[in-house]
């Protein structure tokens, strides 16, 4: 082959293949793409559901150390989360204390009633 000729392909497919158009280049890198996306969806998913599941673990270990705790121990809880969260997780986080209190005087009852 001739240096001068500039007509020669450097490309390692065979000069009769075919090219891709632009517009199938186009279309192809929008695949690609929307399986990247879709595959980064997915991987966000399951890091949401650890973060839920821990979430969640950390949520009863709570409960559960507030339920036995001294109502001192209790308030202190308390006042650390109204130090800590704010605005919409500390209104969930007050309303759960409520809810376990509410839950532990119905506990009481029951037992000073079986007793």
């Amino acid at each position: 082959m001739d240096k001068d000729n500039q007509t020669v392909s450097n490309s390692p497919a065979p000069s009769g293949a075919l090219r891709k158009t632009l517009a199938e280049k186009m279309l192809s890198l929008q695949r690609q793409k929307q399986r990247l996306t879709q595959k980064a969806a997915a991987l966000n998913k399951e890091a949401r559901k650890e973060r839920t599941g821990q979430l969640i673990a950390w949520g009863i270990m709570v409960e559960s150390r507030y339920r036995n705790a001294a109502p001192e121990h209790r308030e202190r809880l308390i006042s650390a989360v109204r130090e800590f969260l704010k605005d919409r997780n500390l209104s969930r986080a007050l309303a759960g204390f409520a809810r376990l209190d509410d839950e532990i005087s119905q506990e009481k009852t029951s037992q000073d009633e079986t007793s």
